[in-house]
């Protein structure tokens, strides 16, 4: 199962404390974590520990940082081989302290300066081969290109729409299925209704629509016009961030294997759950064994 997976990539540096510091006040961080994030790079380490053999495409600086990024990835066996490093730049990075008690976050972000993908740093004969094109909401002029030649190919394409939806407009008409938040896909079609956003979705071209409900589950709709809501278990969360990248990444699972939509649906609301239950992203991906066992299938 040959994915290609495109799009955002940082390093997250993760710190839990007991409460958020005051002014001048300094707070000791008992768990600190740091390791790779970013939507489509997190959403391919989760295939990669799930059995696929997915590729990814991002961009990063020269730099040491750009290299510890690189390097999360290889080390969970995705290819990097395509991706692209930006002469001289500093790469991105992401602070983020996670309040114990509460379970509120603060973030903070600099992309460094490493510049937009572009277009003629990605060849869209990159995708050609791949049994499933998988991508998120950011660098949408170079994606729309690989989503058209994915089309040409009779390549799937998995849509993550949670970015500007002024922008990834153009993608939802190339995906064969999106996913997105509820805020996020409520923005973006002007619908208030679970049901209305996924019939809006829908009437640009894909041939399913997800939303995501966070600790309430998710709602999915494909042509028949059914609406299949699956809740959420509940689990000790330590952390959320990475959960929806995690969500992404099962989904993409299910389109590999053809799956039917609320089993595709229930693995990746328990995949989304048991990346929760420790710091960022990927730390607490379970395993694909243990998640069918949970599923009873």
């Amino acid at each position: 199962m040959r994915v290609l997976a495109v799009g955002h990539c940082t390093l997250d540096q993760i710190g839990f404390v007991e409460h958020f510091a005051r002014d001048d006040e300094e707070v000791e961080m008992p768990t600190f974590s740091v390791q790779g994030g970013g939507t489509a790079a997190t959403a391919a380490v989760a295939l990669a520990r799930w059995g696929a053999s997915p590729s990814f495409v991002g961009k990063v600086g020269d730099d040491d940082r750009g290299d510890k990024i690189v390097r999360t990835l290889q080390e969970e066996g995705v290819q990097v081989g395509q991706m692209v490093r930006d002469a001289g730049a500093i790469s991105q990075v992401r602070f983020v302290i996670v309040e114990v008690n509460s379970g509120r976050r603060q973030t903070y972000y600099t992309p460094g300066n490493v510049g937009p993908l572009l277009g003629e740093e990605v060849d869209p004969k990159i995708v050609d081969g791949h049994d499933l094109l998988l991508v998120d909401g950011v660098f949408p002029a170079v994606k729309i290109d690989l989503m058209k030649r994915a089309q040409e190919q009779g390549i799937p394409v998995v849509l993550e729409a949670d970015h500007d939806r002024h922008v990834v407009g153009d993608c939802v008409t190339r995906a064969d299925v999106v996913v997105a938040s509820e805020r996020e896909a409520s923005a973006f079609t002007g619908v208030g209704s679970l049901q209305g956003i996924c019939e809006a979705f829908l009437e640009q071209g894909p041939e399913l629509a997800i939303v995501t409900l966070g600790d309430e589950g998710a709602v999915a709709m494909g042509r028949d016009g059914e609406l299949v809501r699956v809740e959420a278990t509940p689990v000790d969360v330590v952390d959320t961030m990475g959960a929806a990248d995690v969500f992404l990444g099962a989904v993409g699972l299910g389109v590999l294997e053809g799956w039917s939509l609320e089993k595709m649906v229930r693995f990746a609301i328990a995949a989304a759950g048991e990346a929760c239950t420790g710091p960022g992203g990927r730390s607490s991906i379970a395993s694909r064994e243990a998640l069918q066992a949970q599923l009873n299938f």
